[in-house]
């Protein structure tokens, strides 16, 4: 309960006459360093110069302290003891059936690797706005660049490079913190916490950087001769003409690292007739998951979806003369499941939803059966062409932006563009590559200037036909 308590202060005021003060007097919970009710209160107050504040102040105290009426103390202290890790289970529970199996995969394991190190055992009542500040600031400080690479054993003559020292992005850490502010909201609904201790960070820029001391983070995009001189480099020193194509394929359509994944030898379309125009459809991902509801130390397990949006999703993309000739060699000479190559016995595998470039069974063979893993097709091919080739920082989605550019460059209209790479919006297209798109801006308009004596009769425009 709350009330009022008028006061004289024994001070005079600038006629003499002694002042009044108000003093707005209540009993609050008393809190453990966890900040949870311990079931005991304590008498607090607050004095005002004026009566008008002071009740102001009274009616706010008590609609607070009627709404904790009713709580049973030991229940909120329980709750508040609670640890992060516990919510973070009931938040990710509440994405099934929400979002595909794959992204509460990416959720869990982003939890697993920055949040629950730091936060996973801790009282959510525990954690404070500093915690979090602190965490922040954590993400944002240089760290070693992770590598994946393929299974087999290292090649011990080969001295081994030291792991290239990164910055996160603005992007990735608002993505972390925004996962641990997702999962204390749960705890605020519980009744856990009174409010959510993730609060809003410093605006930071949206580039980033790639290692202590380079230029800010941009798009990479390549020209049609590197993406050229990086294929043959690849199917030269790395003695690899499949992976090779895989990257100049992925340079000239402009599909994503889970798309590529998920291509199969039935999504091509090609004519027998060389320099012919071909195609591919996209309708599927593949990325690498653990099973649902599996330990963190399962064996991760090829997991289809479907495309980033519904534009995305079966959507053709032309294969250019010269790429369809060159990918017609590689179902027709390589690839064993394309229906044209012949075993031991003589016959002939037509695997529709075999994959289109295959994933590695050792260091020296093939797996047809599996996907092509854009990770180590970017650690062990990609990443070491550019490197050797002076290129510079290029990421596997570079690619994309490659076609994109390419496409806008040689002018191709951005709609067409657009839909190729299956961006859910144009403006998105526009706002990415607007630099790319062609313009003369020194072309003169084609309206003249009228007549004012010529006919003023209204004549209706010519319309393009709706067939």
């Amino acid at each position: 309960m709350a009330y009022l308590r008028k006061r004289t202060t024994g001070k005079l005021d600038k006629y003499g006459n002694p002042t009044t003060s108000y003093q707005v007097v209540w009993r609050e919970p008393v809190r453990d360093e966890f900040g949870a009710p311990t079931g005991k209160t304590r008498q607090t107050s607050e004095t005002f110069d004026t009566e008008r504040k002071a009740k102001a102040r009274l009616r706010k105290v008590e609609d607070a302290l009627d709404g904790a009426k009713g709580i049973d103390p030991s229940s909120v202290k329980a709750k508040a003891n609670t640890p992060l890790g516990t919510y973070a289970r009931q938040y990710l529970n509440s994405l099934v059936g929400q979002m595909e199996p794959t992204t509460i995969e990416g959720y869990e394991k982003l939890y697993r690797t920055h949040i629950a190190p730091v936060f996973g055992s801790k009282p959510v009542a525990a954690i404070t706005a500093a915690d979090v500040d602190s965490f922040r600031a954590r993400l944002f400080a240089p760290h070693e660049r992770r590598s994946f690479v393929t299974r087999g054993k290292a090649d011990p003559s080969r001295p081994a490079s030291p792991a290239p020292v990164v910055h996160r992005s603005p992007k990735t850490v608002k993505h972390i913190v925004g996962t641990l502010r997702r999962i204390l909201d749960v705890a605020v609904r519980d009744g856990a916490l009174t409010s959510n201790p993730v609060l809003p960070g410093p605006r930071r820029t949206t580039k980033r950087r790639t290692a202590t001391g380079t230029q800010p983070f941009a798009h990479h995009p390549l020209t049609a001769n590197q993406v050229a001189a990086v294929h043959e480099w690849i199917a030269r020193e790395k003695g690899n003409a499949v992976y090779a194509l895989a990257v100049l394929f992925a340079a000239h359509t402009g599909v994503r690292a889970a798309e590529l994944q998920g291509l199969q030898v039935g999504d091509v379309s090609l004519s027998d007739i060389p320099g012919t125009v071909g195609s591919i459809r996209i309708v599927r991902t593949m990325k690498r998951a653990r099973p649902e509801g599996s330990e963190a130390t399962a064996p991760l397990e090829w997991v289809e979806g479907t495309p980033k949006s519904d534009a995305s999703t079966d959507r053709v993309v032309p294969l250019a003369p010269w790429l369809t000739d060159e990918l017609r060699d590689h179902l027709t000479k390589v690839h064993p499941f394309a229906g044209k190559l012949r075993d031991t016995n003589g016959k002939r595998h037509h695997i529709p939803h075999a994959p289109l470039f295959p994933g590695r069974r050792s260091r020296s063979a093939f797996d047809w059966a599996k996907p092509v893993v854009a990770d180590n097709l970017y650690d062990n091919y990609l990443q070491p062409a550019c490197a050797a080739l002076g290129l510079g920082s290029v990421r596997f989605h570079d690619l994309r932006h490659t076609f994109a550019t390419m496409n806008l460059s040689a002018g191709e209209h951005y709609m067409q563009v657009s839909k190729w790479l299956g961006h859910s919006s144009f403006v998105l297209t526009l706002s990415t590559y607007a630099d790319y798109i062609t313009e003369d801006e020194l072309v003169a308009p084609k309206v003249g200037r009228g007549t004012a004596g010529a006919s003023t009769k209204i004549v209706p425009l010519k319309r393009r036909s709706a067939g």
